[in-house]
């Protein structure tokens, strides 16, 4: 039976994604506003108001279309050993990260416990709700398409995690266990309960016996 799961999560914006849609904004409306003070001052010519008006106009869709582009969300599909993740951007644009064999993975940890600081890849896919939080986990694997090794960055939930698993290494499962992630093979068996014996009502029947 083929196995298959899709989660969608919502990137939360940061100071920096706010930042840089700042900075486009103000180019946007800088240059319109440049060329119509120089064209009311008789700087250049006359044209340039008219230009400064037309760009003005399409600074407006421009920063409508760079607004609603803040709104991100990461589609997570995993189809038996195979998990494919895209970017959708605003609802009106996908773009596909990352389609990767979930054997490939040599290692998956959760970001707080995965040791990538002293460590350089080829390439990064962040596909991620937030950048360093608890929900984040980092996955590395060799990619022969990009020359090396590769970090994916991603924010599985337990369904996502669980279906995932039964192709996972031993000792990527292994990890996650021990992290408690997952849960052991052998947890929740509860052993056997010793019967307890109340022996002197069992030396008082072997007596009626006798």
């Amino acid at each position: 039976m083929d196995l298959f799961n899709e989660q969608l999560v919502i990137r939360k914006n940061n100071s920096k994604h706010i930042m840089k849609l700042i900075i486009y904004l103000m180019l946007i409306f800088t240059v319109p506003t440049v060329l119509f003070f120089m064209g009311l001052n008789g700087i250049g010519t006359r044209y340039f108001v008219v230009v400064a008006v037309c760009a003005f106009l399409f600074g407006i869709y421009g920063s409508y279309y760079l607004v609603t582009g803040l709104y991100v969300e990461y589609e997570y599909a995993v189809t038996n050993s195979n998990i494919t993740i895209d970017k959708i951007t605003a609802k009106r644009s996908r773009k596909r990260i990352i389609s990767v064999d979930i054997k490939k993975l040599n290692t998956l940890r959760t970001l707080k416990d995965a040791d990538i600081d002293h460590k350089s890849f080829k390439k990064i896919f962040k596909a991620s709700v937030t950048e360093t939080g608890d929900d984040v986990y980092a996955a590395e694997m060799h990619l022969d398409k990009f020359g090396g090794d590769c970090l994916l960055l991603f924010s599985p939930n337990e369904k996502t995690l669980n279906t995932m698993k039964p192709f996972l290494r031993q000792n990527v499962k292994a990890e996650l266990i021990k992290a408690g992630v997952f849960k052991s093979a052998s947890a929740g068996k509860t052993q056997p309960k010793e019967k307890s014996v109340d022996l002197k009502k069992k030396q008082s029947d072997d007596n009626n016996k006798k």
